[in-house]
């Protein structure tokens, strides 16, 4: 998918972004001020607990309003409604100071996060991961642009009309940011992108914290956003306490947060806009999580170190960096691959509850540290901030494996509700056919009495019965090679390699093949000895890696990897897709993953012409089973990619891989995406650079078909064929157990 085009909703979402943090930003301006205006230092701890009581019963009303009412139509509804909020509070302000700058304490701090958590849930909803990925640090810069620029204008006005003017300009700010996340959420529907809103539109069907207990990947999710906060929350407390020692209290004050809040909003613009890419493809989205922490925790260290304003204001101030670039372009990527009803469950609680429950924790540590040592509170602050930042580094290092495990179940879940049928009974799409169950011809009584009155001159000479057969193998008469290559009992050790030679016949190879197929787990070094003979036929040695298809042994698989080897294409494929179906039929069977991953570098290392020119000479032979499946695959996915896929499936989760394959194909940009994210993050790195310009940039036919006719007629074809591979397994078991009988 060409994502070098700009999405319809990226520009709304980066406008909705800019305004949502302009209003947090000079919000939180103005709460400090008029908070530490209005009273003493040491009524912040406790306010940090209210605050995050006030927040847990908003983000529990906020739940179970979601599930009557859908994001695009709640979230700009509670900017408006907070928007009357500051106007009632500008004008109580005046008879109750104090009162007000509670309230507003609690109006931003709990309500505040709400609304920029239920903005990226939208934005969310508007882009598969893969785009996200390359979008969502575009749409942070531009957040971060609007918070500087609000953090500057809040300076300017309390620098000439004093803070609390600030209060209806936040109103404004407000309205002006229901109206732009309203445009946010309804621009996917004007730009095409139907249906991502048909995806989200599902209401919540379990609760937040049903969804948090049964994915463990949500839980670290958690626990970053709780230990994160609790240590940014206790070295807070030290650099507000130390700003009034700084700056005294009023409109000096709110002049120098605005300045900070403004340089840090800058230096995170200039991070998100130089390095955020660099840092999520180079390093991954769990290092760019834990980069406020460990800012935060070198911060801290320093200022164990040397003491003072300085050392907290770079601690605090670095925290704050990183987490408004490198932690937000990648901590909202955690949740794009969340199915939509689990994300709206869980999102607004982690995001939330969590963060404001990290606040209240932290408040709760202040407090306790200044009761037990108050002559030490600074030292014993910044031990605690490290403790919680090293907790939280560790969180993050868990999430890369479950954001890829949860973007292997995305495809999956996609996949299933594109159709009834259970992807799970479907085989692994890798070429232009599936292993072919060859049918064995059903000569009539009335036709094999015919053919053995013809062969009476043999049948009188006294030959031994398996001379005769050979013979027989060799008369290059079809009617006498069917004849031996039909019967119940199977191949005789002599006949196998008269057998062997006959799968250059085209007219017999069909029977020749079934006829081998019988007796391949009793031949296999026979047939391996075949395969490798570079002197064979071609036509030998491409048919007969097919052959070993039904075999289930270690030894069988073993003599296939050397098959890999070959120099024809042919003979590598045929020999990737029976090392499949064994790996399929015995899991316990041992691949060597390394030697998989240097098959598949050679087989990438080519140019685009040799790429795109590989064709199977065997398209279709007679009696293979055919489905629309072929077609597909033939018409639209390429032999070498097919064949690159069957191998990496012989190594990877196999499922998540058979759909990612199918969605690269399919006209739907979100299973695209979401194929692409889980590959980069699946794909070792070396075949992740080759594979990547044959697959990123493929151009793919665009149909009337929607989405989910595509899946579900990809879905039909996988089940038939699973079906035929039954029948196979079934007819081999009959065969095995009269050999066994005889």
């Amino acid at each position: 998918m060409d994502t070098k085009g700009t999405s319809p909703s990226v520009v709304p979402a980066m406008i909705g972004a800019a305004a949502v943090t302009a209003q947090f930003v000079s919000g939180k301006a103005v709460r400090d001020a008029l908070f530490l205006t209005s009273l003493d230092l040491s009524a912040l701890p406790a306010m940090l607990m209210a605050t995050s009581l006030c927040s847990i019963l908003i983000v529990i009303a906020n739940a179970r309003t979601g599930r009557r009412i859908a994001p695009a139509a709640l979230v700009p509804a509670s900017f408006a409604v907070s928007g009357a909020l500051f106007l009632i509070e500008w004008i109580v302000r005046s008879h109750a100071p104090s009162t007000t700058a509670v309230i507003i304490y609690l109006h931003i701090s709990g309500a505040g996060p709400v609304l920029a958590s239920g903005f990226w849930l939208i934005a969310s909803e508007r882009f598969d991961p893969r785009t996200a990925k390359k979008r969502y640090g575009h749409i942070a810069a531009a957040g971060t642009l609007g918070g500087l620029i609000s953090a500057l204008a809040t300076e300017r006005v309390a620098a000439t009309f004093g803070a609390p003017l600030m209060l209806p300009l936040l109103a404004l700010l407000q309205f002006a940011s229901a109206w732009v996340v309203r445009q946010t959420a309804v621009s996917a529907v004007a730009g095409g992108m139907g249906s991502t809103d048909e995806r989200a539109s599902a209401a919540p069907s379990r609760s937040a914290l049903r969804v948090l207990s049964d994915a463990p990947y949500l839980r670290n999710l958690a626990a970053l956003v709780l230990l994160g906060t609790t240590g940014a929350a206790l070295v807070d407390y030290l650099f507000k306490a130390q700003s009034i020692e700084t700056f005294g209290r009023g409109d000096n004050l709110l002049r120098f947060f605005a300045l900070y809040y403004a340089a840090t909003s800058l230096l995170a613009f200039a991070l998100q806009t130089s390095a955020s890419r660099v840092v999520l493809e180079r390093f991954g989205l769990g290092v760019s999580a834990a980069t406020p922490s460990g800012a935060l925790f070198a911060g801290s260290l320093a200022g164990l170190v040397a003491p003072g304003f300085g050392s907290v204001l770079v601690a605090r101030g670095g925290e704050s960096v990183f987490r408004s670039s490198f932690f937000r372009a990648g901590y909202e990527l955690f949740y794009s691959p969340i199915p939509a009803d689990e994300k709206r469950a869980a999102k607004t609680l982690i995001d939330v509850g969590f963060d404001r429950l990290g606040d209240g924790v932290g408040g709760g540590l202040v407090r306790l540290v200044v009761l037990l040592a108050p002559m030490s509170q600074s030292s014993g602050i910044l031990s605690l901030a490290m403790l919680c930042s090293a907790g939280a580094v560790l969180a993050a290092s868990r999430l890369n494996r479950g954001y890829l495990g949860t973007l292997a179940s995305s495809l999956v879940d996609l996949s299933k509700r594109a159709s009834r049928i259970d992807p799970s009974d479907a085989a692994l799409v890798t070429g232009t056919r599936l292993l072919g169950l060859i049918r064995r011809d059903r000569i009539d009584p009335g036709a094999r009495e015919a053919m053995n009155a013809r062969h009476t001159a043999i049948d009188s000479v006294s030959l031994e019965p398996e001379v005769r057969d050979v013979l027989s193998l060799r008369s290059r008469n079809r009617a006498r090679v069917v004849e031996v290559l039909s019967r119940d009992e199977g191949l005789t050790p002599g006949l196998v390699p008269h057998a062997i030679t006959l799968l250059a016949w085209d007219q017999v190879a069909d029977h020749a093949m079934f006829a081998l197929r019988k007796v391949a787990e009793e031949r296999v070094g026979q047939l391996v000895d075949a395969l490798l003979d570079p002197n064979q036929d071609f036509a030998v040695r491409r048919r007969l890696a097919r052959v070993f298809s039904v075999c289930v042994s270690q030894r069988a698989a073993s003599g296939l990897m050397f098959g890999l080897d070959d120099l024809r294409f042919d003979v590598r494929y045929q020999s990737a897709r029976s090392l499949a179906a064994i790996v399929d039929s015995n899991p316990r069977v041992e691949i060597d993953r390394d030697q998989i991953f240097a098959v598949v570098l050679r087989e990438v290392a080519v140019g685009r012409g040799v790429w795109e020119s590989r064709r199977l000479l065997d398209v279709v032979d007679a009696g293979d089973s055919h489905s629309a499946l072929d077609e597909f695959v033939r018409t639209r996915a390429g032999e070498s990619l097919a064949h690159v896929f069957t191998l990496l499936s012989l190594v990877l989760p196999r499922e998540p891989l058979q759909i990612a394959f199918r969605s690269l194909h399919t006209d739907d940009e979100y299973l695209q995406g979401t194929a692409l994210e889980y590959l980069e993050g699946v794909l070792p790195p070396a075949i992740r650079r080759r594979l990547w310009p044959f697959i990123e940039r493929r151009s793919v036919k665009r149909s009337a078909r929607t989405r989910d006719e595509v899946m579900a007629e990809l879905l039909r074809s996988n089940h038939s064929i699973m079906l035929n591979l039954e029948e196979l397994r079934l007819r081999a078991s009959v065969v095995s157990a009269g050999s066994a009988a005889s």
